[in-house]
């Protein structure tokens, strides 16, 4: 699938045009980073030819990984919009992966043992992302609020709130993974140029 294509399946899912909007700018936002993300490392790692990242892949699912927004707006639902998103995706019959990148995508993940202990309304499995796509993916949108790149210590705060403190502590574990990848600081990536930086931000319960 093309990003194009993704554009095409995200508008056909869409509840109306503000939320369209939203959704899409949100995810565009995503996009920039990841791909910032994923070219930083493939450009460090390019002599040794350890790393392999499929960028494509990444565009396409960036659009993608917010379709069950739709859905669940953020609410009493949000928790539920990766799963959603997931079901869409396996009814058009797309490649798994995607689905993989929407249920995987909330914050660094969501373990089994924390679905069982928070009784959260999901399917008990683990939800934690596997593959180094799904990985930068979901960092890049722990990093983004909206449309816009707040620090990592925003983030570790806003999972450790929503979800508990062990969820904020494996966003910080994913942050140091994903730095150590990179050439870049990625604790600059509020700076870079992958997305547009945040002044103040609010937790808009959107990842």
């Amino acid at each position: 699938m093309d990003e194009k294509e993704a554009l095409e399946l995200l508008k056909k899912h869409s509840s109306d045009d503000k939320s369209y909007k939203n959704v899409l700018a949100h995810a565009k936002a995503v996009q920039r980073l990841a791909v910032f993300i994923a070219d930083d490392i493939l450009e460090h790692h390019k002599d040794k030819g350890d790393v392999q990242i499929a960028v494509d892949f990444i565009k396409s699912a960036c659009i993608l990984h917010d379709i069950g927004r739709f859905k669940c707006p953020p609410g009493p639902d949000s928790i539920k919009h990766g799963v959603v998103g997931a079901d869409i995706l396996r009814s058009e019959g797309v490649d798994e992966r995607y689905a993989h990148v929407c249920e995987r995508h909330l914050g660094a993940g969501i373990s089994k043992e924390e679905v069982e202990k928070k009784k959260l309304p999901l399917p008990v499995k683990d939800y934690l992302p596997v593959s180094i796509e799904e990985k930068i993916i979901a960092y890049a949108d722990t990093l983004v609020a909206g449309d816009k790149v707040v620090k990592i210590e925003h983030a570790e705060e806003r999972f450790e709130k929503e979800i508990d403190p062990e969820a904020g502590k494996r966003v910080r574990a994913l942050h140091e993974e994903i730095d150590d990848l990179m050439k870049s600081s990625a604790d600059e990536l509020h700076k870079s140029d992958g997305a547009e930086p945040a002044k103040e931000t609010k937790h808009l319960n959107i990842t």
